[in-house]
């Protein structure tokens, strides 16, 4: 359990829930990329869960919160690329279980399936083998080759999908 004080100095006890290879993953992609948490949750929180997971500063290069996101309409909290304007947009990935969180960039995200409880997940094991391809690459490419999330964009209803998808032949 981790103590976290929210703004108003209330205390209360969370749980923290890690995916089996978080460490292992965030210690070989820093050395070959770097890291950058943007996460949808208030930096309160994300900070405790950040400095468990590397508590010498020695993986994550940057933290960025709830408060650097855009918020629709809807309440939904979007991860816009455009805040890192000193970076090349095709050398930037956003990992994600949630798809919208990367609707702005849509061929920047890496769409990951959520992690509850299961001791035996390898989720971040393939993520790692993936992402190695982008190394030296422009990532949206093989994200749209791979992963085809501009056909939800560009298609009306699932039925279009599906037939863009697997065009018959």
């Amino acid at each position: 359990m981790i103590n976290i004080t929210n703004i108003v100095n209330e205390f209360f006890k969370a749980g923290v829930n890690v995916r089996p290879y978080a460490v292992e993953i965030l210690q070989d992609l820093s050395e070959e990329f770097e890291i950058i948490v943007f996460t949808a949750s208030h930096s309160c929180y994300a900070n405790r869960v950040l400095d468990y997971l590397d508590p010498k500063n020695e993986y994550i290069h940057h933290r960025l919160f709830r408060d650097n996101c855009v918020v629709t309409s809807d309440g939904a909290y979007v991860k816009d690329l455009r805040i890192f304007a000193n970076r090349d947009i095709k050398d930037v990935a956003i990992v994600d279980n949630a798809c919208y969180s990367f609707g702005y960039q849509i061929e920047n995200g890496v769409p990951i399936i959520p992690f509850y409880h299961n001791k035996n997940d390898e989720e971040l094991k393939h993520l790692k083998n993936y992402l190695m391809k982008f190394k030296d690459h422009d990532i949206r490419e093989l994200n749209k080759e791979t992963f085809k999330l501009h056909l939800y964009a560009e298609s009306e209803d699932y039925k279009d999908i599906i037939n863009k998808m697997f065009p018959e032949e």
